[in-house]
């Protein structure tokens, strides 16, 4: 895959953003609102370098093109004031130092996917992802406890089994942790739901962000003055695995048939930017 110059993406941004830049400066932000038009397609290409490797198939991140319009055209409807959305975006960005980072495949991936997302039930909704799956996707409803997300559904993704980094083990120390700590309960796709920590129920996947893991879907074991958490996966484990998403692609799979697979309540539709103007 050919490389562009380093500077590319960071001009594409800068030369999009100085017309609403320069009005602010003069009018104030609120003067942008007015005047502002949000080309998503234009940060897109800047949004999916943080999500995604680039070493993966084209068709792969295609997909997650496809994810990340669904994701910022929601924001952008559920959102009042669209330029805190492309502040969180750039905040996003420039932490992930991805300001002056540029590869091919993210554009063309945007291009070749141009205003494709995924609905439910002819709307915009949550569209999760993560990189790789402890060999089943997780079920949305059970996950938030709602059926308004029944739409996200548990389905087999055991490629990801195959990922060298499946398997993973992070020590800790036990003056760390509880005295008493025990899994309580995992929901069908062996993700911890809720730990018995002494006297207290804590949530699986809160838990596994504090303590720095790489998922929920964990074992515990104790080792000497330590604590062993065996993790599957990487990852919350809702919606697109990516590592099982690029076995597909690896196997010939379109960008359709790996999100028709990881979303099988979803449809893809082309939806028009200026429904959110």
């Amino acid at each position: 895959m050919k490389r562009k110059s380093v500077f590319n993406l960071s001009k594409i941004l800068v030369f999009a953003l100085l017309p609403y830049l320069s009005v602010s400066v003069i009018n104030g932000s609120e003067r942008i609102l007015l005047n502002y038009r949000p080309d998503s397609e234009v940060y897109l290409t800047a949004v999916l370098s943080c999500q995604i490797s680039p070493d993966y198939e084209l068709q792969t991140v295609e997909a997650q093109a496809v994810i990340a319009r669904s994701n910022l055209f929601r924001k952008f409807a559920e959102e009042e004031n669209r330029l805190d959305v492309l502040r969180e975006m750039g905040k996003s960005i420039k932490n992930q130092w991805k300001w002056w980072i540029s590869d091919e495949i993210y554009e063309d991936a945007v291009e070749n996917t141009e205003g494709k997302v995924l609905l439910v039930d002819g709307k915009l909704d949550l569209v999760p992802y993560h990189e790789i799956s402890g060999g089943t996707t997780r079920d949305g409803e059970t996950v938030f406890g709602s059926s308004e997300y029944q739409y996200l559904k548990s389905v087999d993704s055991s490629a990801d089994k195959n990922s060298p980094d499946y398997f993973s083990s992070t020590y800790i120390s036990e003056r760390q942790l509880p005295k008493e700590l025990e899994i309580k309960e995992r929901d069908s796709a062996g993700y911890v739901l809720s730990l018995q920590a002494d006297d207290k129920i804590l949530e699986g996947e809160m838990f596994a962000l504090g303590m720095g893991l790489p998922s929920s879907n964990f074992s515990i074991q104790k080792t000497g003055s330590k604590v062993r958490f065996l993790c599957r996966g990487k990852g919350h484990g809702l919606g697109f695995s990516q590592y099982g998403g690029n076995e597909l692609a690896k196997d010939g799979s379109l960008w359709e048939e790996i999100l028709e697979e990881y979303f099988p309540e979803m449809e893809i539709s082309t939806y028009d930017r200026n429904d959110l103007l």
